[in-house]
This record gives structure tokens, C-alpha cells and sequence, in this order.
């Protein structure tokens, strides 16, 4: 400790000091000259007082310096429980100091420990919340699904029914336009079977005078004499669209008549036929008897 060293010092310039005091009184003791019988009574008197003065003074010296070692040990013993108490302050200051910093450590370790399950504990709870918030987006977009679902199905059922109300409407129109197709399909065939029927009668009419008028005109060049009275002949005659003949066969009928039938028309040559082409056709490929006449 650094106290014994300051101690040491303190008594060795003690002792010093006594050194110093006894060699001055030594010289006392010692005089170089000697003195007569009075003086040395007196002498020997100022050596006695100067001795117990001495004495005294050492005592005094020794006192102070017992008091002061005693001090000094007193000093010395309280420095060395205070540094007792300082180093066992020290020491449970360092042991303190550990406590703390394994306190330290653990309170760290824990709030490392907190911090990670409150990061774990955040992010657990933001998951949450954003699967909260997807299923939330989940269930508001299925209802919109299911909304518009329902307003499409409605739209829909209601485009059926105006579309099942249109057909309907349709069937009805088109039933009715068919039964007046129908009826009118009824008029105009009537119409065109009356036409066609008028017009038949008309082209047969036609058929029949043109006919009659190239009969007329093979008669005029068909030369017969009284033998052939009362015979006839029934021929085919085939006309071009410009009433040339084409062709003439026998069909029945008294030879010679028939024979000069044949000659009658290639005579004509070119029969009468109407401007109307339908007429014209039906007389094309025509049967008649020519009789002679009388």
C-alpha cells in the first residue's frame, strides 16, 4: 500500500532529529577546559537541568512521536479499511458491474427478443390483416360477382321474355303474313289459273282459227276429182316459227286423198301462223283431215 511507505519516512526523521538533539547535548557534557570548583558545581547543575530538560523534551518527542505513529497506524489502519472497503466496494462494484452487464446483456437479449417477436408479432399481424383484407376483396368482389350474376340473369330473363315475346309476336306476324300469303298466293293462283285459263282459251281459240285458216289454205291448192268424193285424209304437220312446212306424214286416210294432201301442203309452202308465239307453238306440230271438196 502506498501509506507504509509515507510512515517509514515519518519515523526515521523522527529518529534523526533525536540523533541530532543528543550530539548537541553530548558536547555539553564534554567541555574542552576545566573549570574551577564553583564553576563546576554550577556546571555539573546546568548539565543536571540540561539533562531532565533533555529527557523531558525526549519524552515530549517520544510522546508526540508515539501519538503521531499511533496516528499514523490509526491513519494507516483506516486507509487500509477504507482501501478494505474500497476494494470490497471495488469488488462488489465489479461484481455489481457484472450483475449489470449480465443484466445488461439479458435485457438486451430480451428486448432483441421482444423486438423480433413484436417484428414477428407485426408482420404476423400485417399477413392478417392483408389476408383479412383479401378475403375482404375476395367476399366484396364475389358479391359484385354474384350482383352483377344476378342483374345479368335478370337482364338476361328479361331479354328472353321480350325475346319470347318478339318471337311470339313474330310467329304471329309471320302467321298472319302466311295466311295472307297464303290467301294471296290463293287470289293470284286463282288469278293466274284464270289468266292461264283464259289465255289457254285465247291460244286454243287462236289455235283453232289458224288451223282452220291452214286448212283453208291446203284446200285451196288440194286437187281432187269426183272419185275421191266423200274420202279424207288425216295428216301431221310439222311448221317452222315462220309457218314453213318442216315436215308432213300420212296418218290415215284414203291413199290418194292423202296423196294429194301431202302435195297440197308442200304446195302452200308457208301456212299461216300467229304473231303470238304461244299460238305459233301450238301450231307447230299439228293433226287435221282434209276432205275434198265438191
Amino acid at each position: 500500500m502506498q501509506q507504509y511507505p509515507l510512515a517509514l519516512i515519518t519515523s526515521i526523521t523522527i529518529h534523526l532529529l533525536l540523533g541530532v538533539v543528543l550530539m548537541y547535548s553530548m558536547e555539553f557534557k564534554t567541555p574542552t577546559k576545566q573549570p574551577n570548583q564553583a564553576s563546576k558545581s554550577e556546571v555539573v547543575q546546568a548539565v543536571s537541568v540540561d539533562k531532565s530538560a533533555l529527557q523531558a523534551q525526549i519524552k515530549k518527542l517520544e510522546a508526540q512521536k508515539a501519538a503521531r505513529e499511533k496516528a499514523e497506524e490509526q491513519r494507516v489502519a483506516e486507509l487500509e479499511r477504507r482501501a478494505r472497503e474500497a476494494e470490497k466496494a471495488k469488488q462488489q462494484n465489479e461484481q455489481n458491474l457484472k450483475q449489470l452487464e449480465k443484466q445488461k446483456k439479458q435485457a438486451e437479449a430480451e428486448a432483441r427478443a421482444a423486438k423480433e417477436r413484436q417484428i414477428k408479432e407485426a408482420k404476423r399481424a400485417k399477413e392478417l390483416k392483408q389476408e383479412a383484407e383479401k378475403q375482404a376483396e375476395a367476399k366484396r368482389q364475389a358479391e359484385l360477382a354474384a350482383k352483377k350474376a344476378q342483374e345479368e340473369a335478370k337482364r338476361k330473363a328479361e331479354e328472353a321474355r321480350k325475346a319470347e315475346e318478339a318471337r311470339k309476336q313474330r310467329e304471329k306476324e309471320a302467321r298472319e303474313q302466311a295466311e295472307q300469303q297464303k290467301l294471296l298466293e290463293q287470289q293470284m293462283k286463282a288469278e293466274m289459273e284464270a289468266r292461264a285459263a283464259q289465255k289457254q282459251q285465247y291460244i286454243m281459240s287462236e289455235r283453232d282459227k289458224y288451223v282452220a285458216l291452214i286448212r283453208s289454205a291446203i284446200q285451196s291448192n288440194l286437187f281432187t276429182d269426183a272419185s275421191l268424193a266423200g274420202t279424207s285424209c288425216k295428216l301431221n304437220i310439222r311448221l317452222a316459227a315462220n309457218g314453213f312446212v318442216t315436215q308432213v306424214k300420212t296418218l290415215s286416210g284414203n291413199p290418194q286423198t292423202c296423196q294429194e294432201a301431202e302435195r297440197a301442203v308442200y304446195k302452200t309452202n308457208q301456212l299461216p301462223v300467229s304473231e303470238d308465239p304461244e299460238v305459233t307453238a301450238e301450231l307447230r306440230n299439228i293433226n287435221l283431215t282434209v276432205a275434198p271438196e265438191n
